[in-house]
């Protein structure tokens, strides 16, 4: 081929591109075509969600306010009109999504009438806003995003925790409490040592007594139920608590939704396989409904045993504890405080994905806290409190 002339292909391919400019350039183009307006009236086709918002009641006031979160994985019905029933989980951000649409048959919403809506608490919750039952009227309606819209739509739905003080004792102890107002508060105490109280929220005095020996404990009741450390039974050497007081939320670890190994040296201790993370970086239920303030919580790493420790003696107050995932519901955690090489405390508690529990531990004097689960499953952990020296 000769330079300056074209292959064969290229002339229809030129051809081809001097007509579209002639025809683009036809007519110039309105604002009525760049910006066209819906005909209404036809069906869109599309889809859109209705959904029911749950919540936790932090404050236990009935109201979604400032302060209250999201509840994940709560079981919410509903009631169609040819009387079936089906079920959602609430997702991250507390709702249960059901897809409505008039044309996409296979949705959850697909017909006009009355359909009616049910939240299910899970065990050891109950509902603050008095309405886990609530009704709507559905109706066609053409152009909307899904062709269909509620005559009423749903209001948020509150749930507390039962608030209970539980823990375990030696065999022959008595367990006494005196809460707000100087009301007591019965506790039986089982066959295996283990006992529940059902309290209100504010501050209660706990009195153990066994074979002469005593112990007396104060705990401020919040909005989730309080595990004790075990009592012994024995007399324990007097330890006075340590004078200065911290709580971790471990939100000032990092500022992006990430995962972020806790450093040696973060609140004067050292930490060893414990992870800090955002609440909804992963989808585990128990790391949004565990976490208490802010936005971010710990666990311990691929479910694997834990340390906080230091040279220097510290309290271990307490802290918020939860199960990351759902599919952990019921496992056991386990935790060990040390003296040096002397094993001090003890104890076993449930975790659930649900929600917390506060374990108060008042472990005082140790170098050293093991935090590890029965089975390897992540223990979601917030506002870690423990005690220094001066």
């Amino acid at each position: 081929m000769k330079r300056g002339l074209l292959f064969p292909g290229a002339v229809v391919v030129a051809a081809a591109i001097g007509l579209a400019m002639v025809r683009g350039a036809a007519r110039a183009g309105t604002a009525e075509d760049y910006y066209p307006k819906r005909a209404w009236g036809s069906l869109e086709g599309g889809q859109m969600n209705t959904s029911l918002l749950v919540f936790r009641d932090l404050n236990r006031n009935g109201v979604y306010d400032l302060g209250d979160r999201p509840m994940s994985r709560v079981a919410v019905e509903l009631e169609r009109p040819n009387g079936s029933t089906i079920m959602r989980l609430t997702n991250a951000g507390g709702f249960a999504n059901f897809r409505m649409s008039v044309t996409q048959r296979d949705f959850e919403v697909v017909d006009p009438g009355h359909y009616a809506f049910r939240v299910v608490p899970p065990p050891g919750y109950s509902v603050t806003t008095g309405n886990a039952s609530q009704e709507s009227d559905y109706v066609v309606s053409p152009g909307s995003p899904g062709d269909m819209i509620a005559k009423t739509t749903t209001h948020p739905v509150g749930l507390a925790a039962d608030l209970t003080i539980s823990g375990a004792v030696a065999a022959g102890s008595r367990v006494s409490l005196t809460g707000p107002g100087g009301v007591g508060a019965a506790a039986k105490i089982g066959p295996d040592g283990r006992f529940s109280a059902a309290v209100a929220p504010g501050e209660w005095l706990i009195d153990f007594s066994a074979g002469g020996a005593t112990e007396r404990r104060h705990v401020v009741v919040g909005a989730a139920p309080v595990v004790l450390s075990a009592f012994p039974g024995k007399g324990r050497p007097a330890v006075e608590p340590l004078p200065v007081e911290h709580v971790v939320g471990f939100d000032d670890l990092m500022t992006s939704p990430g995962v972020f190994e806790i450093p040696s040296g973060y609140g004067g201790l050292n930490w060893y396989n414990l992870v800090a993370m955002h609440q909804r970086f992963t989808d585990g239920p128990g790391y949004t409904n565990t976490t208490m303030s802010g936005e971010f919580i710990a666990y311990n790493s691929s479910g694997h045993p834990a340390q906080v420790f230091s040279d220097k003696p510290f309290d271990f107050a307490g802290a918020y504890f939860g199960a990351g995932w759902d599919d952990a519901e019921g496992e056991t955690l386990v935790l060990e405080a040390w003296r040096g090489d002397e094993l001090a405390y003890e104890d076993q508690l449930a975790l659930s994905a649900n929600g917390p529990v506060y374990f108060a531990a008042d472990y005082r004097h140790i170098t050293r806290l093991e935090i590890r689960t029965q089975h390897y499953w992540q223990a979601a952990i917030d506002d870690f409190a423990y005690r220094t020296g001066r």
